[in-house]
């Protein structure tokens, strides 16, 4: 029974940290220029949008991504095209 338990507990643990994901491998294909939906195929659907706006009559959108390791990766795209992306990391208190 103690078996049982302890491997359902490991199957629970390992799920959860399958939900966390590391980046590195999506990263080395990004691109400036791609379009925001060839970025997403790369990174996923997990994101959040930072930021909607217009910059000089370009609609200007930001998505943020988070990893395992509280790295935030900031997507900016311009009329639908990566115009930028960097990373910010969290501080560790």
């Amino acid at each position: 029974m103690k078996k049982i338990l302890f491997i359902a507990f490991i199957a629970t643990v390992l799920s959860a940290c399958g939900s966390m994901k590391v980046y590195n491998s999506a990263l080395k294909q990004i691109e400036l220029g791609m379009t925001k939906q060839e970025v997403v195929s790369l990174m996923g659907d997990k994101y959040t949008t930072s930021g909607i706006n217009e910059v000089q009559g370009k609609q200007q959108e930001t998505l943020e991504y988070k990893d395992m390791y509280k790295n935030h990766f900031f997507f900016v795209f311009v009329d639908n095209h990566l115009n930028k992306w960097y990373k910010e990391t969290e501080d560790k208190k």
